[in-house]
């Protein structure tokens, strides 16, 4: 099946994941819908204690809708928010025990924060029995989001993304920030470290990670009927 028409026919079940404190976003992810169409599948590390979980209304702009997370598992990384009424169509899974390196896919999602869909075409770069790796390059907001093979089937969730320090940057980023340092009331340790966190999350790196279908549906007896 050609990429567009496999993309038409799951972009209605892709949302945007927010946590939210009243009105203002303080963290951004991606999710599908599964199921009766009340459950949305994301990452655990996505919710955020304390906060308001919500999706963009797919129907309306600027609108959000308000669920509660009934299912997290931080080993694998995935998480479960539920909802009152159906908020849109179900994904279909796929095998991912049939995954080879090479097989195309792509992903679909929300990085950077955008409110906007994102496809990005990949390839499977290697298969693990815990992560398919990917060669898309997978941002901020991917987390939560599918990964599709080439028929439309979600055969992933993406969590991750290859990003690692050197040995250098990881001894700044443990250093103690301390006033001696400080100038003009700024701490130059304080603000590399920060420099480099957000290097760290929002540096474009071409390696993506996901957990395979086959690890979520392991869960089928924690989840009930949501994960077929």
């Amino acid at each position: 099946m050609p990429l567009t028409q496999s993309y038409q026919k799951v972009k209605n079940s892709v949302v945007q994941v927010l946590a939210l404190n009243g009105a203002n976003p303080v963290s951004f992810g991606s999710g599908t819908i599964i199921g009766d169409g009340r459950h949305v599948l994301t990452c655990a590390h996505c919710i955020v204690a304390g906060a308001r979980m919500s999706i963009a209304d797919p129907n309306q702009a600027g609108r959000a809708l308000y669920g509660a997370p009934v299912f997290s598992d931080h080993n694998l990384d995935i998480a479960l928010i539920e909802f009152p009424n159906p908020v849109g169509p179900a994904v279909a899974f796929g095998d991912s025990t049939t995954c080879a390196t090479g097989n195309g896919a792509f992903v679909v999602g929300y990085p950077m924060g955008i409110n906007e869909q994102v496809l990005l075409s990949a390839h499977i770069a290697s298969v693990t029995p815990t992560h398919l790796r990917i060669d898309a390059s997978v941002n901020h907001g991917n987390s939560g989001g599918p990964l599709f093979n080439l028929a439309g089937e979600q055969i992933g969730v993406v969590n991750a993304k290859h990003g690692s320090l050197s040995a250098f940057l990881t001894q700044v980023m443990n250093a103690r920030p301390g006033a001696q340092v400080v100038v003009d009331g700024i701490d130059p340790v304080h603000t590399i470290q920060a420099l480099i966190a957000e290097m760290q999350k929002n540096l474009n790196l071409g390696i993506g990670y996901a957990v395979p279908s086959a690890s979520i549906k392991q869960l089928h007896a924690a989840l009930g009927a949501s994960i077929p």
